[in-house]
């Protein structure tokens, strides 16, 4: 399971995008539709005006393969105690679910972070806090356990994906390297192979199904530098290695 939060001043546009893509399934000191909500929480946040970004968003997804293992009554226990892991279960909050009873089901809260005292709810370290959550979910409704990097970096570990299109991308890319001689070689290997490559300040691929990865979330070495430098450093093997077929060694 993963479990994604920001911090955000846009309540109505988080609150709209929700409701036009899925059903509400359950509220928190509010009712209604998302404009009703909206002007609910705006009254509720509007003692404290100093907190810009007075609004949480938090997408609750399942694994692919954890297809129709949650009712909606686990789903609403699941937002219930994230609010209270996240000190924001006295504060307005609403559930919607997207895409119910598909590979992709999971849920928006949308939630204001004015508690009671007027004061905003803790936003530090919402990733960890998420990802124990998140742990503790997988192990309550025995669902797969999602490797993440935030625990392998806890730990000191390297974080190996489990997904198979990260493992077949940084094959290809590793070898569109051994087999370019320049960038332009690179990308082209690539375009046969069916992925796009897109060059800015940094590096990202979409594979044939267009799927995006960034470089460096396929392999640590797979920054843009990190890639020319490889490219540089392969041409001048492969140099090498012609240099001495033609001498006959």
């Amino acid at each position: 399971m993963i479990v994604k939060l920001q911090t955000i001043s846009h309540t109505a546009n988080a609150l709209g995008y929700c409701e036009k893509g899925g059903e509400i399934i359950s509220t928190n000191m509010c009712l209604g539709d998302s404009t009703s909500i909206n002007k609910q929480m705006s009254i509720h946040n509007a003692v404290n005006d100093r907190c810009l970004k007075n609004t949480f968003h938090i997408k609750i997804r399942l694994a692919p393969e954890d297809k129709g293992k949650l009712s909606i009554l686990d789903w609403i226990d699941i937002s219930n105690g994230y609010a209270k892991k996240m000190d924001f279960n006295n504060n307005p909050y609403a559930v919607y679910i997207h895409e119910e009873g598909t590979e992709n089901e999971h849920i928006h809260v949308v939630a204001s972070r004015i508690q009671p005292n007027n004061l905003a709810s803790n936003n530090s370290f919402t990733h960890f806090k998420s990802m124990d959550y998140a742990r503790h979910l997988e192990e309550k409704y025995r669902l797969r356990m999602v490797q993440r990097k935030l625990e392998k970096l806890k730990k000191n570990e390297a974080f190996i994906p489990t997904d198979k299109r990260h493992a077949n991308l940084k094959l290809t890319i590793g070898k569109a390297i051994e087999f370019s001689d320049n960038f332009e070689d690179f990308k082209f290997y690539l375009k046969n192979e069916e992925i796009k490559v897109k060059e800015g300040r940094g590096i990202g691929f979409t594979d044939a199904k267009g799927v995006y990865f960034k470089g460096s979330a396929i392999d640590r070495k797979f920054s843009l530098k990190g890639i020319k430098n490889a490219i540089k450093g392969q041409h001048l093997i492969n140099k090498q290695n012609r240099k001495g077929n033609n001498l006959g060694l």
